[in-house]
């Protein structure tokens, strides 16, 4: 039977926020949080990081979870592909891609991106409604605009922007923006396709690595669902995490 392994991409570097996989005020490491998040993900049968730091690796060993060390690379999926290789992954076992800045990851979100997979397409992922004080304009902020949902509240990915899509010339068409969340499942032999394809247009204007599988033919399902995942990348918001985590234990 196929397997369904959580891989967190995972590197010392950052420019906002160096170090941020190993920041422990908690007393957890802010990656070791994402590992745990995923671990109850029902849909999740292993997980592991993938990390070119050993100082990431032995941090994550010694909380219990797997790690796995990988050469340099130019962005997470093809870190991802590698740490595949490693795990000797079969063509049909199935991947989920967690971001490792994201300690507060509603573990619901990660089955439902396995839900979207599981429908036939390349990829799945999953899409929420702005929050509040969230700027729908801001640049940051990847917008998905998907089709008509079924029963299971999965459809079609239509396109992704930084922009500010789709242009709502009627403001009573019943427009709710959403906000794509950085959460991808496919199978290792889809996974393995997307790196034989050439990048596109859409995915150099963009910066989304995303709108290459889009450009070439292949489909995208989104889950939609309610939820806030919000992913640290600068000192201030990590620490308002903390903040939010000692909160929630008294």
């Amino acid at each position: 039977m196929p397997t369904t392994t959580a891989i967190i991409p995972a590197r010392m570097g950052s420019t906002r926020f160096p170090g941020k996989a190993l920041a422990d005020e908690t007393g957890t490491p802010m990656v070791v949080h994402v590992c745990e998040r995923a671990a109850m993900a029902d849909a999740v049968d292993r997980v592991v990081v993938a990390t070119d730091a050993d100082e990431i690796a032995r941090a994550v060993s010694d909380h219990g979870y797997d790690a796995v060390l990988t050469g340099k690379h130019p962005n997470g999926t093809s870190r991802l592909a590698e740490a595949g290789m490693i795990l000797e992954l079969g063509e049909a076992d199935e991947i989920v891609n967690v971001q490792g800045d994201e300690p507060e990851i509603e573990p619901d979100l990660i089955d439902a991106a396995l839900a979207a997979l599981r429908t036939g397409v390349s990829v799945g992922t999953v899409a929420v409604p702005f929050g509040e004080g969230e700027d729908p304009a801001d640049p940051n902020i990847v917008k998905a605009m998907v089709g008509r949902l079924g029963k299971k509240r999965i459809g079609p990915g239509l396109y992704f922007s930084r922009g500010l899509v789709p242009y709502e010339r009627d403001t009573g068409a019943g427009l709710t923006r959403l906000k794509h969340v950085g959460l991808y499942a496919y199978s290792f032999g889809s996974l393995l396709g997307y790196l034989d394809l050439e990048p596109t247009p859409l995915e150099r204007a963009e910066c989304l690595e995303q709108l290459r599988w889009l450009e070439h033919g292949l489909r995208i399902a989104v889950a939609v669902r309610d939820g806030s995942p919000a992913g640290i990348d600068t000192p201030e918001e990590y620490a308002a995490f903390v903040e939010r985590w000692r909160s929630a234990r008294g």
